[in-house]
């Protein structure tokens, strides 16, 4: 398989998509083209996974309502839910530690929808220096991430193509069998890491080096071009 060439109809197995960014534009307005697009798609037998940074009754709610039925992925990998089942793979021990010593060396404040997160932290971003909070968090075992949104504090080795491994074994399938779309640093894990991965026009830098093929189209349009480029619609 030609990870950096466009997949033939029907190689294309399952497809997972970011939803920040990338399903929804910079307002959090989804694109309900590319909500219809991938209902086609999920309806067709392709299974569509969204992994999102965001806590899972926020995925949940958005992949219930869109018609999708393939496997959820919340925290930025950490939690993985399909079919009322919900795995843990996320630890969230480290990354409190890490967020009570931070506390005290300067300020933070968790966003509002921490209250359910479960596996790591999420801070407001302000104009936090993240370098210097990862130099205040060395020796933990964590790994920050921005997101464009806000500040995930995570156990080290966590990102989303952990949760999409999951999903794949969920569903019986493998990732090369799988592709991705998504925008942002921390997307560049299942673009690389899926058998084929695509970045949207807004892509950061980060995606779009990690992602076998880029689409000139931004949010949910992109969504659309990735789709065909896919040959999924």
């Amino acid at each position: 398989m030609c990870r950096d060439c466009r997949p033939e109809r029907g190689q294309v197995r399952a497809v997972v998509v970011d939803i920040d960014g990338t399903l929804a534009d910079d307002s959090r307005r989804v694109d309900l083209e590319a909500v219809s697009a991938l209902r086609r798609v999920s309806d067709s037998g392709v299974p569509v996974m969204l992994a999102s940074g965001n806590v899972l009754p926020i995925v949940y709610s958005l992949a219930t309502y869109m018609g999708l039925d393939g496997p959820m992925i919340a925290e930025n990998g950490g939690i993985v839910c399909h079919r009322h089942r919900v795995w843990i793979l996320g630890d969230p021990g480290e990354p409190r530690r890490a967020l009570e010593h931070l506390a005290d060396k300067m300020p933070v404040e968790r966003i509002f929808t921490d209250r359910w997160r479960e596996t790591e932290i999420g801070l407001v971003e302000g104009g936090t220096d993240i370098e210097e909070m990862r130099r205040l968090l060395e020796g933990f075992d964590v790994d920050v991430q921005r997101t464009g949104w806000a500040l995930h504090v995570m156990g080290r080795g966590m990102d989303k193509f952990v949760g999409v491994q999951k999903g794949c074994e969920i569903l019986g399938l493998s990732v090369e069998e799988t592709a991705s779309i998504g925008d942002s640093d921390n997307d560049s894990g299942m673009l690389s890491g899926c058998g084929w991965g695509v970045a949207v026009g807004n892509g950061s830098e980060v995606s779009r080096r990690a992602a076998s093929h880029a689409v000139t189209a931004s949010n949910g349009e992109g969504v659309l071009q990735a789709l065909e480029w896919l040959r999924l619609i």
